[in-house]
């Protein structure tokens, strides 16, 4: 090792190495060194700091006599070491952000893959280690970006490499699951076939072969006559599948298949009598085939001798005024309370379905009551002959009612009548609510109402006489037919007819969840 002093009074930077060391202690302490398994130099990037103010220099007569003493070499290799520089004991070294260069990086063994979850996230990636000068140096986890790409530094006048963190092998992905989804039906369609004349006469014998009692044929003899029925069905023409649809119509218990495929059949030829006559069809079948929006089809359905409440509900639902009047002239057709109060309002907004839905035999009286309003006055005299009765259980039941309420049965301040031709139309309905015991609500609709039966049904109610009910009406052009309207009406069934009306108007009865039309 030689010494030589720079020109600029500096230190020179050199590069110690393990085994340099090693060799040097071997050397002083005077033993020999056994052998060993040869391995890889290391190489320990050293970074010299020149101190502040240079060192003393070192004179040539400062170097030991003689040069191959052991006192000698320990003073020389103090003298070249920087006074920054501090050798540890062992060359262990921590690069937390260093890794080894390509050449020197072990080969890592494999991991068992770990096995995926359908449900449970993957458990995190464990922390591989890299073996670098018999210390383990914890490798950085994999992150989210890309790794940068490496770089180089370079210290003094010889280049360190500066590798990036050794990244962890990737996750292995979980297996993704399809999400949860309802039943989706999925039908097949059928391809297009050339027409086969024969094909309708083929199709008559095997339906004769299914209509055979269960007691003369087999199960499977029937199964296979309606497998094949249903191939030949796409070749039929028109005039054989009309023919075909008639002749199930009239079948005790056809095939379900059969059927459906009948009743979907684009053409109404075909599928019209089914959906009008045949009875043997499930209501799910016919909600299905309502659902799909078809006008002809929903005439069709509407005019069926039996339609259950549900399938009568689908049928409103389609908003067809002309499937809703069918539906409503048909006596056959049941409806849910929900379906009559949904009836009402499209009554109200076309005229056409009025008298049908008044008429019927099943319509309740809070509907013929509150449909009142929108009635003609012919249907208003309708409403009030059939819906309205009197007797002893009547005055009854009036009186539980009022006294429910909070009131008692009087008689209507008479002297109010004098302040209605004087009234604005504001002022109106207070008077009438005050003169029949009704909420204002109520009597404003009795005054706004531009018909006279409301009118005559209050006056009837509040108890006036003959002559005082034509006093007040005689300068209407309806008068003659109000005043038989009061001849007719009696005091219970003008107080009926207002409560329901006063009901409505407050929410509650049965009119509590339903709104007024």
């Amino acid at each position: 090792m030689s010494i030589v002093q720079p020109e600029n009074g500096l230190p020179e930077r050199r590069m110690i190495t393990a085994d340099s060391f090693r060799a040097l202690k071997l050397k002083l302490s005077g033993g020999k060194r056994s052998p060993t398994p040869a391995r890889e130099p290391e190489i320990v990037p050293v970074i010299i700091v020149p101190p502040a103010s240079p060192p003393p220099s070192l004179a040539p007569e400062a170097l030991p006599e003689p040069e191959d003493s052991p006192e000698a070499v320990l003073a020389q290799a103090e003298d070249l070491a920087p006074a920054s520089l501090e050798i540890p004991a062992e060359p262990v070294v921590e690069l937390p952000d260093l890794a080894l260069p390509p050449a020197l990086e072990p080969e890592p063994e494999p991991e068992p893959e770990p096995e995926p979850e359908a449900v449970e996230a993957p458990a995190p990636v464990p922390v591989e280690t890299a073996v670098f000068a018999d210390t383990e140096v914890p490798a950085v986890e994999m992150a989210a970006a890309e790794p940068p790409v490496p770089t180089e530094e370079q210290v003094g006048e010889e280049a360190v490499s500066v590798v990036q963190p050794v990244l962890a092998e990737p996750p292995v992905a979980a297996p993704v699951l399809p999400p949860e989804t309802g039943f989706v039906e999925r039908r097949v369609l059928e391809k297009a076939q050339p027409e086969d004349p024969e094909a309708g006469e083929r199709a008559l014998a095997l339906l004769d072969i299914m209509a055979i009692p269960t007691a003369g044929s087999l199960p499977q003899e029937r199964a296979l006559a309606n497998d094949t029925l249903l191939r030949l069905i796409p070749r039929m023409p028109l005039k054989a599948l009309r023919h075909l649809a008639e002749r199930v119509c009239v079948m005790e218990a056809p095939s379900e298949m059969l059927v459906r495929r009948l009743i979907n059949d684009p053409r109404i030829e075909v599928s019209g009598p089914l959906l009008e006559n045949a009875m043997a069809i499930h209501d799910s079948d016919l909600i299905a085939v309502a659902n799909a929006g078809n006008p002809a089809k929903l005439r069709l359905m509407a005019r069926r001798r039996v339609i259950s409440p549900a399938l009568a509900e689908a049928l409103i639902q389609s908003n067809h005024v002309e499937t809703l009047l069918n539906l409503v002239r048909n006596e056959g057709a049941a409806f849910s309370i929900e379906s009559m109060w949904r009836l009402t309002r499209f009554a109200a907004a076309h005229p056409v379905l009025q008298a049908p839905l008044v008429t019927r035999q099943d319509t309740p009286s809070p509907i013929a009551f509150q449909l009142f309003w929108r009635l003609p006055s012919e249907l208003r005299r309708y409403v009030l002959s059939r819906f309205l009765t009197d007797s002893e259980t009547i005055t009854k039941i009036l009186t539980m009612n009022m006294e429910s309420e909070g009131t008692e049965p009087k008689f209507a301040d008479l002297s109010l009548l004098s302040r209605l031709e004087e009234a604005v139309p504001g002022e109106a309905g207070e008077i009438y609510a005050q003169l029949t015991h009704v909420s204002e609500e109520t009597g404003v609709r009795i005054a706004d109402d531009a018909g006279g039966e409301a009118l005559t049904v209050a006056l009837k109610a509040a108890g006036l006489t003959r002559a005082q009910f034509a006093g007040i009406v005689a300068k209407r052009d309806d008068a003659e037919d109000l005043k038989a309207i009061f001849e007719t009406l009696s005091f219970n069934k003008a107080r009926v007819l207002l409560t329901y009306w006063d009901w409505a108007a407050r929410r509650t009865g049965p009119y509590a969840r339903t709104p007024a039309a």
